[in-house]
């Protein structure tokens, strides 16, 4: 059976065309922006690491009672919403750090850790794409400031030091948050794999 050379220079220009067009990392870009929106998903909406461990709990420091009472107060007359005054009083009784009121002022719950207190390091984190010379470019993820790569690091080391009885300082070196599991990277490459696939049809 004679092999019909002219498809396969077709199928070739094609590739040639869809590379030098941007179309391949355009494909590359949807793949790592699933990889983003699965990393948001894990850290911020379900609280766990690369492991899958949750992190943990908050932890408050010891006060007297008339510290409790003056805290609960201050929190009260500086919230003007009912269920934010509910939600103090109800942990009124709680050993609270000044962090967990500034959240529970927020309307936050302050028992289960969470990195979602501003929404702000969420957004931080994202796809990027960039040239690397003519007719190549490259797709990256990672956070779009110095500032929330740093708060993103100081969190890894914190949960990791509570989680084995430590101070909860951010020094050290923590267990991964921001980086995709294998079960992540898994579905970035079948996203990445759909999207070639489209392409060279």
């Amino acid at each position: 059976m004679p092999f019909d050379v002219t498809i396969l220079t077709k199928k070739v220009e094609g590739l040639k065309q869809a590379f030098e067009n941007g179309k391949f990392a355009d494909a590359l870009a949807g793949a790592v922006t699933e990889g983003q929106q699965l990393l948001r998903s894990r850290v911020f909406d379900e609280h766990k690491d690369i492991e899958g461990q949750d992190f943990g709990v908050y932890i408050g420091k010891k006060q007297t009672e008339q510290q409790a009472n003056r805290q609960t107060f201050r929190a009260l007359f500086g919230t003007t919403s009912d269920t934010d005054r509910k939600r103090i009083k109800a942990s009124a009784g709680l050993e609270l750090t000044s962090y967990q009121r500034k959240r529970a002022s927020k309307g936050r719950q302050i028992v289960q850790k969470d990195l979602s207190f501003t929404f702000g390091l969420r957004k931080s984190i994202e796809t990027k794409q960039s040239v690397v010379k003519e007719n190549e470019r490259s797709v990256v993820l990672e956070f779009n400031n110095d500032e929330a790569a740093k708060i993103a690091r100081g969190q890894e080391n914190q949960i990791t030091n509570l989680r084995n009885g430590q101070k909860g300082t951010t020094k050290g070196n923590g267990i991964k948050i921001f980086k995709l599991n294998d079960s992540e990277k898994e579905k970035v490459i079948e996203r990445g794999t759909e999207l070639i696939k489209q392409i060279l049809k």
